[in-house]
């Protein structure tokens, strides 16, 4: 039995509303501009007076951004805290053979000797932190050549600071935009239809605001940070470079392999599929989980997993529940009910899914007022022809 075309392509407006709704969320979720452009200046900032000192390994060095703030997929924290912005220094003259610790103490030693500096600076396991009070702090992290690695990579410390681990925090961040840049395709059903054969285009230029991988890796940090928010939680949340990776590389598998009827068909399949890029062995009788950086030799962003089976665990829970997330919200009817879970998934406040509603409620309003206002079997209220639609009394609020 074949599907209605109507009802299917009513399904897609459906869809469509519910991407645009997120997107226009995730806009206010999204740093700013004045904030990425306030934490650049203060890095450069950071990293000429770094130069300045009197190290030759220091005066040749540079710092650079890396992780979400440099891919463009950084949310503001949930209730106003400082957010992240995570650097490296990169020493290019410094060796392999050169002890983790003194080089990152040759760091902290520069860093102390500016007055200002001193009293924002406080010491990780791995990186010196300068803390700005109520906007963000920046993680400094040091790194040397990796001469091992053909792509460009580097070595930074491990976490007891006794070995060098191989990274490579501008080949991924590359990598990661080539795979943003792939272009999805969408299915024309109309045009199939009448022309019993497939057809297919690039989605809209328009449809969100940022290429939909980077908007599907925020989607999935702010659940998880909603996820894991209880105490002691927050130590078991999958790290950002885990669901930023899975993301990665089952989106260009999805829009490689596979053509969807919209953006929200394609969403929903890219994070159904992460897992599949999960590599899982067994070893000493103990199940062993690899997610490689594909830029470099060595990187398995997993290896705490191994160390820690509630990791692994947790990550399979919060995959699950996000999946159940984006397929409740599209069954939602009613626009009251959409909001409140919008709030209870992201974390967002009132005013934040009002404004990101606002497009959907004033489209709903006129549609109704001019009399075009349908309802449409197990889709709810809708601006569009359906089968076995019936039309809606006009009137000057959106049903609940």
């Amino acid at each position: 039995m074949h599907a209605d075309p109507r009802l299917t392509e009513l399904t897609a407006h459906k869809h469509r509303l519910l991407v645009g709704t997120l997107d226009a969320l995730f806009a206010q979720i999204d740093l700013t501009d004045s904030q990425y452009e306030t934490a650049k200046e203060r890095y450069e900032a950071v990293s000429a007076w770094i130069a300045e000192g009197e190290s030759p390994f220091l005066k040749v060095a540079s710092l650079y951004a890396q992780g979400s703030i440099a891919v463009g997929t950084a949310n503001k924290p949930i209730g106003g805290a400082e957010f992240d912005v995570d650097l490296v220094c990169h020493m290019p003259s410094v060796g392999a053979g050169s002890s983790p610790a003194a080089v990152k103490d040759l760091i902290g030693d520069r860093l102390k000797a500016h007055a200002t500096y001193a009293s924002m600076l406080e010491e990780k396991q791995r990186c010196w932190r300068l803390c700005y009070a109520n906007e963000f702090h920046l993680d400094i992290t040091p790194s040397i050549p990796n001469p091992a690695c053909g792509n460009g990579g580097e070595l930074v410390p491990d976490s007891a600071l006794s070995a060098w681990k191989p990274t490579n925090p501008k080949g991924y961040a590359a990598r990661f935009e080539q795979y943003a840049a792939l272009r999805p395709k969408l299915t024309l059903r109309e045009a199939a239809i009448t022309a019993k054969r497939a057809e297919v285009e690039d989605f809209p230029e328009r449809e969100m605001r940022k290429p939909p991988l980077k908007r599907i890796v925020q989607i999935l940090k702010r659940h998880r940070d909603v996820s894991f928010a209880a105490p002691g939680r927050s130590a078991l949340a999958p790290i950002s470079i885990i669901l930023t990776t899975l993301a990665a590389r089952s989106y260009a598998d999805c829009i490689t392999r596979f053509i969807y009827a919209d953006t929200y068909e394609l969403i929903l399949d890219v994070v159904r599929r992460m897992p599949e890029f999960i590599v899982v062995d067994e070893r000493n009788g103990r199940p062993f989980y690899f997610i490689e950086n594909e830029t470099t030799a060595g990187e398995n962003f997993a290896d705490k997993w191994n160390l820690d089976p509630r990791l692994p665990r947790a990550f399979y829970g919060w995959h699950r529940d996000a999946i159940a997330m984006l397929e409740e919200l599209v069954a939602i009817e009613g626009k009251d009910r959409l909001g409140q879970a919008l709030q209870k998934s992201f974390g967002a406040s009132q005013e934040a899914v009002r404004g990101a509603m606002a497009p959907l409620t004033t489209a709903v309003g006129n549609a109704r007022a001019a009399g075009s206002l349908l309802v449409a079997p197990s889709l709810g209220l809708v601006t569009s022809p359906a089968v076995g639609r019936v039309n809606v009394r006009p009137h000057t609020f959106f049903g609940r």
